[in-house]
């Protein structure tokens, strides 16, 4: 029994709740997480965090091939509420309070859990949800600390501050310039008795661990038939993310397959067969590789099997040796990226590998599978860090 969580401000990886040997903590969910390796059709994903701003949100899509593979999803607390209420008829399960505003309409805006939070590996939240201050609020009506009238105004004064601003300060303020200081001096006093206090969040995000335990030993539901979601915009995120653990590593199917079209000398017959299959016989090779293009499905195994026939484990760990010379880089020069690496690097880099002169770089990119001279040139800048320091070490 496996529980993904993915999660991060809302419960920290180190948090009790988490402490269940079942629960395999992730960070805050991103496009292209599903498809991680380690996430088996026997598994239950829950959802709670997410990224949204500074990267790509998970799609709906995404969500829905998931449970198409038997894998149970559940949302809760945060963007995993948001994504249940949108997705309960496809299969999503949604727990507790935060989900039900959404689902009833009782809340709309996206903002209303949206937090500013910190780098990993902390994560901690440094912002005030809408939630947690509307939970506040009632709490501070019911025992009479202030007036509906009072906390109808605190709460407009927060949604007119944008997410990323709404701070605990910020929210003291609120009380204050709207005539009622009495709601920052509580608040203080419950926050320091209950460092939790108000936070609903953290409560749904509990209850859908809860949740997950019990519906883990039950069947799965899947998305209804009809439901049309494995679109040319699927396929391309697919072969984007999915890969697979091989020889102890995560690597993206994506990767090795440019590894194979770059560095593999026998490359252009595989390529050549693989057209073949597309129904390309008629054409001449060199002639065949310009004119068709079918699409490229990662998903498919006899696809990628055929591409991966000269992989080698050296091959292999040369992906990995490269990956790692790209994250020491980046940790050592933050904003360094490989796609930032020069265009003419990287056709050096080509040329040399292909033993060719640059003009005739278009003609073998397309032989090797690429869409011409610049999609090759871009599917080598992964690899150029890796392959430059291993020359300087040799």
């Amino acid at each position: 029994m496996v529980v993904h969580v993915f999660t991060g401000p809302t419960l920290h990886p180190g948090d009790p709740a988490l402490a269940d040997s079942g629960f395999v903590p992730r960070p805050p969910i991103g496009h292209g997480d599903l498809l991680h390796p380690g996430i088996t059709p026997a598994d239950t994903v829950l959802i709670i965090d997410g990224v949204f701003h500074h990267a790509p949100a998970v799609r709906h899509k995404e969500i829905i091939w998931t449970l198409s593979r038997g894998v149970r999803v559940l949302g809760a607390a945060s963007i995993g509420a948001l994504r249940a209420a949108e997705l309960a008829d496809c299969g999503m399960v949604g727990v507790g309070e935060i989900y039900t505003a959404y689902a009833t309409g009782h809340l709309v805006g996206d903002d209303e859990v949206a937090v500013a939070q910190a780098a990993a590996p902390d994560l901690s939240a440094y912002t005030w949800p809408l939630v947690n201050v509307r939970k506040a609020l009632r709490l501070a009506v019911s025992e009479g600390v202030i007036d509906p009238e009072a906390s109808d105004l605190i709460l407009a004064e927060l949604r007119k501050v944008f997410y990323a601003h709404r701070s605990l300060r910020v929210l003291l303020s609120a009380g204050r310039s709207c005539g009622a200081p009495a709601f920052g001096w509580w608040l203080k006093d419950r926050l320091h008795d209950d460092p939790y206090f108000g936070d609903v969040k953290r409560a749904d995000a509990v209850l859908a661990l809860e949740t997950a335990l019990t519906l883990d030993r039950a069947p799965s539901a899947a998305p209804p038939t009809g439901l049309v979601w494995n679109t040319r915009c699927f396929r391309r995120w697919h072969n984007e993310f999915t890969a697979t653990q091989v020889d102890g590593f995560v690597l993206k199917i994506r990767h090795r397959v440019a590894y194979q079209q770059i560095f593999d000398p026998g490359f252009k017959s595989l390529w050549h067969r693989f057209l073949r299959r597309a129904e390309a016989h008629e054409l001449a090779p060199a002639l065949a590789c310009v004119a068709v293009r079918p699409d490229l499905d990662l998903a498919d195994r006899a696809t990628v099997d055929l591409l991966l026939r000269h992989e080698t484990r050296a091959d292999r760990t040369a992906i990995v040796r490269c990956l790692r010379s790209n994250e020491e880089r980046t940790r050592t020069h933050p904003g360094f990226f490989p796609e930032a690496i020069r265009g003419e690097t990287a056709r050096t880099v080509l040329s040399a590998v292909w033993s060719v002169p640059g003009e005739s770089l278009e003609g073998e990119s397309w032989e090797r599978g690429f869409q011409g001279e610049r999609e090759a040139v871009d599917a080598v800048k992964p690899f150029v860090l890796g392959l430059l320091r291993n020359k300087e070490q040799v």
